[in-house]
């Protein structure tokens, strides 16, 4: 990133007859922004050119021009594995765009707190598991609604620590959220305190909406604080402690079944006054000796492992592609594409080689051994 310069703003303002006074005032706050590592943007029109977006387009979204209705987002289900369904927004080509610089030049560039292990480099399903491997006892807790429980004033407060103005910082959190559909109670009424433009006014707050590329990164940044607060209280209890978006998890070395209710029950409020709602029918305490999942692995050896169920469904595959052929065992199980196919069941040995090489490989030729033809489907 080129290295920004005070006095070559200050310069170039002179010649287009802007005030010293201004221009000082500028050079203060892209200095301040500066320290944080972080693009020094002044204004929405700023952010609108260094995106690549439309001035006019950003002001209509940060207004929420249409905000009682879908716009700007578009919204389809998607099947949870544990069941029900999942709702995912996806902005607007315009919106996505300024979200994807906002990702890429502004949040990547900001670290979360060390016990967060999703959405950021080197984090992993794999890293999470790692941190709670040969643990007697096993405290999973999940938030519910992670996404939909962090609003746009939480946002707000993200930017304003990168040292952004206060009207830029409120105005990246209006891109960045959209209102709920079921926000409700105090923390989600507007206020004029709040919004001091009077053409920016609507009476909900938002939150942030699940498929939007911010939303990761700045549910990581948000969480900060609860994070801190739960690796003391875990340090306290010589517990460990990671949280893989919305699983969290605490494992102990030496507990017991008493101790650790009672330490949950201050999680739970440490959770509950940072905004959030744990879900109470998926918290889960492990007790020695059962078989302890941390993000869809095991870790009851010295190193995660696959799940039998996963080992069992390529064996599966793999077994009657071999057997049957390709086309016949895509047909017995519903999928309609070979190449889909394919692609979903290399997709799975890649991951099982990140997991447990030895047994990854050996799938892996076995894969490479099926007579997969010149199939165009």
């Amino acid at each position: 990133m080129t290295r920004w310069s005070p006095h070559e703003l200050i310069d170039i303002g002179r010649s287009k007859g802007y005030k010293d006074d201004y221009l000082a005032s500028l050079a203060e706050t892209g200095e301040a922004i500066d320290e944080k590592s972080v693009p020094i943007i002044f204004t929405l029109a700023h952010l609108a050119h260094c995106s690549n977006t439309l001035y006019s387009d950003l002001h209509e979204f940060v207004a929420r021009k249409g905000y009682s209705k879908d716009f700007p987002y578009k919204h389809f289900p998607i099947k949870k594995r544990s069941g029900g369904t999942r709702w995912i927004s996806v902005p607007v080509s315009p919106l996505w765009a300024v979200q994807s610089w906002i990702t890429q030049n502004i949040l990547r560039n900001v670290t979360p707190h060390r016990c967060s292990t999703a959405y950021a480099k080197g984090c992993s399903p794999h890293e999470n598991a790692s941190r709670h491997c040969k643990a007697s006892w096993l405290l999973k807790l999940d938030i519910e609604d992670f996404f939909g429980h962090i609003s746009e004033k939480q946002i707000f407060y993200v930017f304003r620590e990168l040292n952004y103005t206060p009207l830029l910082s409120f105005e990246m959190a209006r891109l960045c959220t959209k209102i709920g559909k079921h926000t409700s109670g105090r923390r989600w009424i507007s206020n004029q305190k709040w919004i001091e433009i009077g053409g920016y006014y609507v009476p909900k707050v938002g939150c942030l909406p699940q498929g939007a590329p911010t939303s990761p990164m700045l549910s990581n940044l948000v969480s900060r604080g609860m994070d801190e607060a739960l690796f003391s209280l875990a340090k306290k209890h010589r517990a460990k402690y990671s949280r893989y978006s919305d699983d969290l998890t605490f494992s102990f070395l030496d507990s017991n079944r008493d101790a650790i209710i009672e330490f949950k029950a201050e999680a739970v409020d440490i959770i509950r006054k940072s905004g959030f709602t744990v879900n109470a029918n998926k918290s889960k305490l492990v007790p020695p000796g059962a078989r302890k999942i941390v993000t869809g692995l095991v870790v009851n050896e010295r190193r995660p492992t696959l799940q039998k169920e996963y080992r069992d469904r390529i064996r599966s595959h793999l077994y009657y592609c071999q057997k049957f052929g390709v086309p016949a065992h895509c047909k017995s199980k519903g999928f309609r594409s070979i190449i889909g196919f394919r692609n979903h069941l290399e997709g799975l040995i890649r991951y099982a080689i990140g997991i447990q090489e030895d047994l990854g490989k050996e799938f892996l030729d076995q894969f490479l051994a099926i007579d997969w033809g010149n199939f165009e489907i």
